[in-house]
């Protein structure tokens, strides 16, 4: 990387420091987006009243597990010897001003590691339904599924039950498919998988 794309690119690093704007960052993988965001989230624990004002999120639970470890091990870290990395040292400045921000205000996020709100963004809709169940309307408390494969076949057998005999649309469907209501369902299913897929995506 050539001197002025560098010197960019650590202008970049540093405004999206600014806990008060809000950014879309875009890299290539590698890149150091991850670090980026434990810098983020420690600048930003350096200023709430409560963690748990703080939320970060992603797609898996796995990923989400690998940045908690990284916002605690950065914590850790920052008793230790200034590393020479400057990316490093950043991170290490950040999360010595984060420990003192928990010291004065009796967080103890070492040994309470569960006040990180770090989620899926799943388990983070779950927990805010879980707050408010009569806005949301939704009677039972949901739950996550796994393998939503059963759920998706039963709806779509649902939905060619629950259709006319004078629906066109799902006259000319059957023909379509020799009457094979199966196959009909099939279908369906696979629609509404993608459908939940490109939801996922979004």
């Amino acid at each position: 990387m050539s001197d002025a794309r560098a010197a960019r690119d650590n202008d970049a690093r540093a405004l999206a420091l600014d806990v008060a704007r809000s950014f879309i960052v875009q890299a290539p993988a590698g890149s150091g987006k991850t670090e980026l965001l434990l810098q983020r989230y420690l600048a930003l624990l350096a200023r709430v009243e409560q963690p748990e004002a703080i939320v970060a999120m992603t797609f898996t639970r796995k990923a989400a597990g690998e940045i908690r470890q990284r916002i605690l091990g950065a914590l850790r870290a920052a008793t230790g010897p200034p590393p020479a990395e400057p990316h490093r040292a950043l991170t290490r400045r950040l999360a010595t001003t984060a420990l003192e921000r928990d010291a004065a205000l009796g967080w103890n996020l070492l040994a309470h590691p569960a006040r990180l709100q770090v989620h899926t963004i799943d388990a983070l809709c779950v927990a805010l339904m879980r707050q408010a169940p009569l806005t949301v309307k939704l009677g039972a408390l949901p739950r996550l599924v796994e393998r939503a494969d059963p759920m998706y076949v039963e709806a779509a057998r649902a939905e060619l039950d629950a259709a006319r005999g004078d629906d066109r649309a799902w006259q000319r469907l059957l023909e379509r498919l020799d009457n094979d209501a199966d196959r009909v369902v099939a279908l369906e299913t696979e629609v509404k998988e993608l459908r939940g897929k490109l939801g996922d995506a979004e």
